[in-house]
This record gives C-alpha cells, sequence and structure tokens, in this order.
C-alpha cells in the first residue's frame, strides 16, 4: 500500500520494484489481488497491464488495520500493543518522545474549563 500511496498508481511490476528484498512478482501480484478483492485497492487497464491504485488515504486504511490488529491479536487493548513495541524496543528514544509530546498535547486539549470561562459561557 505504501508504494501505491507514494507513486498514486502502479503496476505490479513497478510494485515489485520498488519493495525491498526481492519479492518475487507472483508473490507480489496475488497481494494485490487480495488487496483488490477486499476493497482496498482499484485497477484500470492499459495495454496487457494493470495499474493499480489505492481507494483510501493511508489514514484511513491504517486506523482500519490497527483497529483489526488490536482487536484480533491484542484483546482490543491498545495499551497491549503500545507496551509490546515498547518492550520489544521497537520504539527508538526518538519515538517514544514524539508519543509523550502527543499524549502532553492531548491532555492538554481534554483540561476541563475553568470555572470563570464555564461562567461566562453561560451568560
Amino acid at each position: 500500500m505504501q508504494v501505491l500511496w507514494e507513486a498514486g498508481e502502479a503496476s505490479a511490476r513497478q510494485i515489485q520494484e520498488r519493495l525491498p528484498d526481492d519479492r518475487h512478482y507472483n508473490s507480489v501480484l496475488t497481494i494485490i489481488r487480495v488487496l483488490e478483492r477486499k476493497g482496498h485497492l482499484t485497477h484500470r487497464v492499459e495495454g496487457k497491464a494493470h495499474i493499480y491504485r489505492a481507494l483510501q488515504q493511508p489514514q484511513k486504511s491504517r486506523g482500519r488495520v490497527l483497529s483489526h490488529l488490536i482487536g484480533q491479536v491484542f484483546g482490543g487493548s491498545a495499551a497491549s500493543l503500545v507496551l509490546h513495541l515498547v518492550d520489544t524496543g521497537d520504539l527508538t528514544e526518538d519515538d517514544l518522545r514524539q508519543v509523550r509530546q502527543r499524549i502532553a498535547g492531548r491532555k492538554q486539549s481534554e483540561k476541563p474549563a475553568s470555572p470563570k470561562s464555564q461562567r461566562r459561557e453561560k451568560r
């Protein structure tokens, strides 16, 4: 999906060429067909080639996949997923700093209004 989000659209061969680890063409094509059948991709015909493109923006797709992963693998607990990433060392110090900043920003936006501002709103 990342290849298509970056490229906009590409043939199976172009997708294969952009993937790491010399993926076999038939394996790439199988994954493309599954993604298309599940409604993540669509294609148009250009000569003999199928040109694929993603149907959803990255954020929406990531959200759906992550929700599924949390539900199926981590028993519905997002905290378990995050703790797993921390425990396995998959998060760098920079990643952890970004997470802390995001949490701090979220806490700031969730602070209840002060009594003075609540009185002003009632007027």
